[in-house]
């Protein structure tokens, strides 16, 4: 899809091309005042933005619609225009950058006059310090579920997302989904020499299937090192933009897409049956599968029917009998915040290590004995489970910051449990609590680091939810694999979560 459309250089400037601008540490510094009284039709210079947006409510004058600084964070990409008498040390150049209007990100273009003595080339200059440590113009596979998002992700990604990636000049292919597991066949089978980045147009599940489908292929150290698979939020469930972009709507997740550092991240092998799977957000037991998956039949509500399924587990106080055994990397609470504080700030570090085979192998054997230096959960415990929850990422959804202590690369996996025998008085705050992520705080609650368990189902019948995905209900075991992908996100980290 093309790039917004840009009306004439003409229709963005005074005649007399005097928008005077220079270079700050932050942005394009740009003096207003210098034209606001030049005589100009202020309506004559409004943004490069489709006619719908202009009108009544939309950006009219140029006092609403050019900032008085550009962001260089903001800016999608540079172009020479001409340059004026060269013993002025300006030039004319075209910036594009992205700009709020109403609920989302739209590229506006504007031809800027920018003193730059002392600066050298003006567009090196700009583009380096807007592409700090980070590639532009990346090669990007879009893999669209045109089902995701209640059949709307197809048109979110055109409308919101492409437009910032084309003003961001990348080179886009998009592929969309044809069914169930088809983004598996689409990562096995892709040419990973032509791409630098997967974004996945949809919910959590297609992320789920191509890191499954990197895993697969007999080149997948090379493909999971190579490629960064990351998610443009336009489906249900947005774990994966919410935790590395920070926003749950499509043209913001885009801009960070452009501006955000390679991550390295941890995976979760999780074996079952004697098959091993990928799983990179989560592994749920107890209420919280029983609220994603069972519940399926009310997916027209939309997300309420996760918030239904929670709080009629919890009403009914169900119990989810098991057997548990697990290798700690921190139990106790004052471990784990020893263990965060410790590798929180290594986490940057970690970023651009090369992922090999030696990544991706397994260290527990599913099928032995349980190792002695793991623990075994009292049964009286394990019997009594309501909550069993495991994951890699911070907010699992929109104001839900489930795993405030989760790092991308700390080779640990973040658990968290609650007993049915815990009172409905307490119970209560503690899910009114996960906006924040104080609920780990709670003495009811508990939070550990973990480098693998082993959990068996002693119910008939339930849900087993892995990555969103529904897998069968019985005896399985997940270890972390540490540093064994790579994604994108702000600032080179998970978003802020208050831990």
């Amino acid at each position: 899809m093309p790039a917004l459309e840009a009306p004439s250089t003409e229709n963005l400037l005074p005649q007399d091309r005097s928008i005077r601008c220079t270079l700050s540490d932050t942005g394009i510094q740009v003096y207003l005042q210098d034209f606001r009284f030049s005589g100009s039709n202020p309506s004559s210079l409004t943004a490069c933005l489709p006619l719908s947006t202009c009108g009544v409510g939309g950006i009219n004058t140029l006092e609403e619609s050019i900032p008085d600084i550009i962001p260089y964070e903001d800016i999608l990409s540079v172009k020479p225009v001409d340059s004026t008498d060269s013993g002025t040390y300006a030039s004319l150049v075209s910036v594009t950058y992205a700009q709020r209007y109403k609920h989302h990100l739209v590229p506006v273009t504007r031809v800027l006059n920018i003193d730059h003595q002392g600066v050298g080339d003006i567009i090196t200059t700009i583009y380096e310090r807007s592409y700090p440590d980070i590639t532009p113009r990346k090669k990007i596979m879009a893999i669209v579920n045109p089902h995701g998002g209640k059949g709307k992700a197809l048109s979110l990604f055109l409308e919101k997302a492409m437009p910032i990636l084309d003003a961001a000049e990348c080179e886009v292919t998009v592929v969309k989904t044809q069914g169930n597991k088809h983004a598996i066949q689409i990562a096995e089978e892709m040419d990973i020499g032509k791409y630098d980045v997967v974004a996945c147009a949809s919910g959590d599940g297609i992320p789920y299937e191509v890191f499954n489908g990197f895993y697969k292929r007999p080149d997948r150290a090379r493909a999971l090192n190579k490629i960064a698979v990351t998610q443009l939020p336009c489906g249900s469930g947005n774990a994966m933009s919410n935790s590395c972009h920070g926003t749950n709507e499509p043209s913001f997740a885009a801009l960070s897409l452009v501006k955000s550092k390679v991550v390295n991240i941890d995976l979760m092998a999780v074996t079952q049956d004697g098959q091993t799977t990928v799983s990179f957000l989560s592994q749920t037991f107890g209420i919280i599968a029983d609220a994603d998956i069972g519940t399926e039949h009310l997916r027209f509500l939309g997300p309420v029917r996760f918030d239904i399924g929670v709080v009629q587990g919890i009403l009914t106080k169900k119990r989810y009998p098991c057997e548990i055994a697990i290798k700690y990397a921190a139990k106790h609470k004052d471990e784990l915040r020893s263990f965060y504080e410790q590798h929180s700030p290594a986490v940057a570090d970690k970023n651009g290590t090369e992922i090999t085979e030696k990544n991706l192998e397994l260290r527990y054997d599913p099928r032995s004995t349980i190792p002695d230096d793991w623990e075994v959960l009292e049964q009286d415990f394990s019997d009594t489970i309501s909550v069993f929850y495991t994951g890699k990422m911070p907010v699992i959804s929109p104001n839900v910051n489930f795993f405030p202590a989760s790092l991308p690369n700390d080779g640990a996996i973040d658990l968290i449990m609650m007993t049915a025998e815990t009172p409905l008085t307490k119970k209560v705050p503690i899910m009114l609590s996960v906006d924040s992520g104080k609920h780990v705080d709670s003495s009811d609650v508990i939070h550990s680091k973990v480098l693998a368990y082993r959990l068996v189902p002693k119910l008939g019948k339930g849900f087993l939810s892995i990555d969103g995905e529904n897998y069968p209900f019985h005896e399985y075991q997940v270890e972390v694999l540490p540093n064994a992908a790579k994604t994108l996100a702000k600032g080179g980290v998970y978003v802020e979560t208050g831990f």
